[in-house]
């Protein structure tokens, strides 16, 4: 079974961005499956919760990468909640990887 790689951006229902650098400590940040409701790994593949409370982890849902959603994810999430950004654009950077890498050393908690 692949694991996600790190780090991890996961999303809420309305776009607000959250990085888990240590996908296996997914259960400390999400205590239930019906909280989560959208991440991708530092591959770009989407992820889902799975397990019971107390003993949620990640798992891959597809092995392809979800470049333009993902960054419209991203470019959503700049644009409406990064308000303390001072350019308020994400990290310019055409590889998918060094993307989200990149995101995730830029990300500013709301």
């Amino acid at each position: 079974m692949m694991h996600p790689a790190d780090p991890v951006l996961l999303f809420d229902e309305d776009g607000r961005m959250f990085i888990l650098h240590e996908p296996a400590l997914a259960n400390d940040l999400i205590e239930s499956v019906d909280e989560f409701h959208e991440g991708y790994d530092g591959q770009g593949r989407p992820v889902r919760a799975c397990g019971e409370p107390g003993k949620v982890h990640l798992a891959l849902i597809s092995p392809d990468p979800q470049d333009g959603k993902l960054r419209g994810l991203v470019e959503r999430y700049y644009t409406v909640f990064a308000a303390r950004h001072p350019t308020r654009i994400p990290p310019q950077v055409d590889d998918l990887t060094a993307f989200i890498r990149a995101v995730s050393e830029d990300w500013i908690e709301e």
